[in-house]
């Protein structure tokens, strides 16, 4: 009985270093992405303004950095953008990430999808999102789509 539980504890302790095993180098064409390796989104041309609202372009996820975790491609935590009483204006909820951008990758096509929202204010003390999504692949141009608005260029490099 004590073999068995002195086994089970091992086992236990050691899961950590066998999930540690699984993470692998991401290998897309030219591209070799080790664990931990980090790449930077960066948006192209955006509209300044949806629907004559404009939009509040320092919230776009211009310069966000995605880590290759060995398993997936991981951000920083997602926030919002919120009208704040207390400063009397627009705040962000979490500076890394303020428009939640998040970003998956397909490991066999080297396909990547994601999407963010894009942030306009819509009165004085109001904002609206419009969700914005990107496709493409890794290594090459990406697109950013937001319905009703149109297409733009991003890259992930």
């Amino acid at each position: 009985m004590k073999t068995a539980k002195i086994a089970f504890i091992l086992s236990l302790a050691l899961l950590p270093i066998a999930g540690w095993a699984k993470l692998k180098t991401l290998v897309v064409g030219d591209m070799v992405l080790e664990p931990e390796d980090t790449l930077t989104f960066t948006v192209g041309e955006m509209p300044d303004e949806i629907g004559g609202l404009p939009v509040f372009s320092e919230y776009l996820p211009d310069g966000i950095e995605v880590e290759w975790t060995g398993k997936k491609f991981k951000t920083p935590k997602a926030g919002s953008v919120k009208y704040s009483k207390k400063e009397g204006d627009f705040i962000a909820t979490r500076d890394e990430n303020p428009c939640g951008f998040k970003m998956s990758i397909n490991k066999k096509s080297g396909k990547v999808s994601g999407s963010f929202k894009v942030y306009v204010q819509k009165s004085e003390k109001k904002v609206k999102s419009y969700t914005a999504k990107v496709s493409g692949y890794l290594g090459s141009d990406l697109v950013v789509t937001i319905k009703k608005v149109g297409s733009f260029e991003a890259t992930l490099e």
